[in-house]
C-alpha cells in the first residue's frame, strides 16, 4: 500500500519530521471514519523504525491533531483531524491564494470569507491579486499558486481545454458569488435609446466572462461593430463616446456612476440574463494530488460567505445612500 502524500511537499526520508508529515498528508487525503495507512506501511516508505512511526502519531494525539483507534490488523480508523494542528506538526507552507483585483463587493466578501475561513481553520496563508481568471488558473496549473478563486465560466471554458482536467480540485460555490446579478450592468450615455439598436459595443476579448456576457446581451448584426477594450475601461470608453455601451461589473467607486454622464441598465433577454445567472457562480480551485489542499476545499463553511458578501453590499449601499441623502438636502435648500 503506497503512503500518500504529496511529491510537491518534499517529504524527506527518516527522521520523526518526515514521519509526522506523511501521516498528516495520508489522513488529510481521506476523512473520519477511513482507515488510516498501517504503520508497517509507513516504516518502509520512509526507512525508520516502527517506534517512531508509533512517536509520530503520539505525537500528534497530544497536539490534538489526529485521533484514531487501533483495529489490529486492520488498521487505524481515523476517529477526528484537527487541520490547524497537522498543518503545524507537519510544517506545511503557507497556502498561496491569488484572487481578482479588489474594487467589487463580490471579491472583497470572498477575500474576507477566505481569510477569515482559514484563520479559522488555522491555516496560514497569504493572498495576491491577479487580474485574468485565466491567467489565475493557468498559475495554479504551474505552481505559483495553490488556490484561486474565478467565475464558473472561466473554469469550465478553460479546465475543457486542457489535455489534463483533471490536474485540478474545485468546489463551486453559490449563485451570486462571483457576480451579484443585480452588479453586472449595461453602461451607456443615452438612458433613452433601447439597448438592442446600440451599435458599437465595447468588448474584451481576452476575458471570458465579458466577451460571453456581451456576445449574449448584445448578439452581432450587420450594423453592430465591437471595440476591443480591456474590461477595465469600458467605462471611460462609453464616457468619451468611443463606444456606444459596455458590459460592465459595479464596483466601489469614491465616485458613483450616479454621479457621472453614464447611466446603467439591467441586462435585459432571456439569452443574456441565462448567461449572467450561469456565470455568477464562483468557483474555488485548487492543485490535484494535493490532499492537504483538498482538506481545505471540504473544510470551509459557505455559509459564512453569504453574511460576508451581504455585510460588504449593505456597507456599499450605505455610502451611496448617505451621498444621495447629502444631494436631497442640499437642492431642497436651493
Amino acid at each position: 500500500m503506497a503512503v500518500a502524500w504529496s511529491p510537491g511537499i518534499g517529504v524527506a526520508q527518516g527522521g520523526l519530521h518526515s514521519v509526522v508529515r506523511a501521516i498528516v498528508l495520508d489522513a488529510l487525503g481521506k476523512r473520519s471514519g477511513d482507515t488510516l495507512t498501517k504503520n508497517s506501511d509507513f516504516r518502509e516508505a520512509l526507512g525508520v523504525g516502527i517506534g517512531t512511526v508509533q512517536r509520530a502519531l503520539d505525537l500528534l494525539a497530544d497536539r490534538g491533531a489526529l485521533r484514531t483507534v487501533s483495529r489490529g490488523h486492520l488498521g487505524r480508523r481515523i476517529e477526528s483531524v484537527d487541520l490547524g494542528q497537522c498543518w503545524q506538526a507537519a510544517g506545511l507552507p503557507p497556502i498561496r491564494v491569488s484572487l481578482s483585483p479588489p474594487g467589487s463587493v463580490e471579491v472583497d466578501s470572498l477575500e474576507a470569507w477566505l481569510s477569515d475561513e482559514l484563520v479559522r481553520l488555522g491555516v496560514p496563508h497569504t493572498m495576491r491579486h491577479v487580474r485574468g481568471g485565466n491567467q489565475r488558473l493557468e498559475q495554479l496549473r504551474s505552481g505559483v499558486f495553490d488556490l484561486t478563486v474565478v467565475s464558473a465560466g472561466t473554469f469550465s471554458a478553460l479546465v475543457d481545454t486542457w489535455a489534463s482536467p483533471d490536474v485540478v480540485m474545485s468546489r463551486l460555490l453559490g449563485p451570486g458569488t462571483y457576480y451579484s446579478p443585480e452588479r453586472l450592468v449595461v453602461l451607456t450615455t443615452d438612458a433613452s435609446r433601447e439597448l438592442e439598436g446600440m451599435q458599437r459595443i465595447a468588448i474584451d476579448r481576452e476575458s471570458f466572462d465579458h466577451e460571453a456576457l456581451t456576445l449574449a446581451q448584445f448578439p452581432p448584426s450587420p450594423h453592430r461593430e465591437y471595440i476591443d477594450v480591456p474590461f477595465p475601461e469600458v467605462p471611460s470608453f462609453v464616457l468619451a463616446g468611443l463606444a456606444d455601451a459596455g458590459i460592465w461589473h459595479v464596483i466601489s467607486s469614491a465616485v458613483p456612476l450616479s454621479l457621472t454622464q453614464l447611466k446603467t441598465h439591467q441586462m435585459v433577454g432571456a439569452w443574456a440574463i441565462a448567461t449572467r445567472d450561469r456565470l455568477s457562480y464562483a468557483t474555488v480551485t485548487v492543485p490535484a494530488g494535493r490532499p492537504e489542499l483538498r482538506s481545505v476545499l471540504d473544510a470551509v463553511r459557505l455559509e459564512s460567505l453569504t453574511v460576508a458578501r451581504d455585510a460588504t453590499i449593505a456597507a456599499d449601499q450605505a455610502v451611496t445612500a448617505r451621498l444621495n441623502r447629502e444631494l436631497a438636502a442640499r437642492r431642497a435648500h436651493v
